[in-house]
């Protein structure tokens, strides 16, 4: 056999081949959400300089989250409420000043919450449903006084990194990430915590990289 015919004929059965054989499978694109979703929840603001630092990372990564404010500050700062609002983040009710409501009375409590209700509606047009206790403080009468004024739901948490210590930005991470699972609704905060911008970054790389979707 010629040289010509010891290179060809392998050659055009390798083609053949080629052309019989099933196409190669493509790898699956991972699911989105396949983990499940997360809510992101941040307490105590809105702050000067630390709301609007959150805000920009989370509109840099189109993930909405909820911010539970207290009257005063938003009171002393009504152009970050607003922004928090403009921007499609939910507001809940913390309270005017961050008491432990179930130190107060029934009028005091019902004061509490009535007048951030007013200053959030008078600051976004909206009026809460959402509130957190302070301390996740509460009773029976908390409760009603809050059904009094409209507020339906009280959310709580399964997640605290306790970044409101200061601990470092890779800690308050390393705490959210280990306790997450499906359905977890995770306290930081905005008003307290001076590492928690530097955090978050951070913390929503790591629940992506899980699988998991954040609202």
């Amino acid at each position: 056999m010629s040289a010509l015919k010891r290179w060809t004929v392998p050659a055009i059965g390798a083609l053949l081949l080629a052309l019989i054989a099933p196409p190669a499978q493509a790898v699956a694109a991972p699911q989105p959400c396949a983990a499940g979703h997360v809510r992101l929840t941040f307490d105590d603001g809105p702050h000067r300089t630390a709301t609007p630092d959150i805000l920009d990372t989370l509109a840099n990564r189109g993930v909405e989250a909820t911010f539970f404010v207290t009257g005063e500050m938003t009171a002393a700062l009504p152009d970050v409420v607003r922004r928090v609002s403009a921007e499609g983040h939910r507001i809940g009710n913390h309270t005017w000043s961050h008491p432990e409501l179930t130190t107060l009375d029934r009028a005091q409590m019902t004061a509490q919450l009535r007048r951030t209700n007013e200053v959030i509606e008078q600051v976004t047009g909206n009026t809460p449903s959402e509130w957190r206790p302070p301390y996740g403080a509460t009773n029976g009468l908390v409760e009603a006084a809050a059904q009094d004024v409209g507020l339906k739901s009280m959310v709580l948490w399964t997640v605290d990194p306790r970044d409101w210590a200061d601990l470092p930005a890779t800690t308050i991470r390393d705490r959210v990430l280990q306790g997450v699972r499906p359905g977890s609704i995770v306290l930081l905060h905005d008003g307290t915590g001076q590492n928690t911008p530097a955090a978050l970054p951070m913390i929503l790389d790591g629940l992506a990289a899980a699988g998991y979707c954040t609202q």
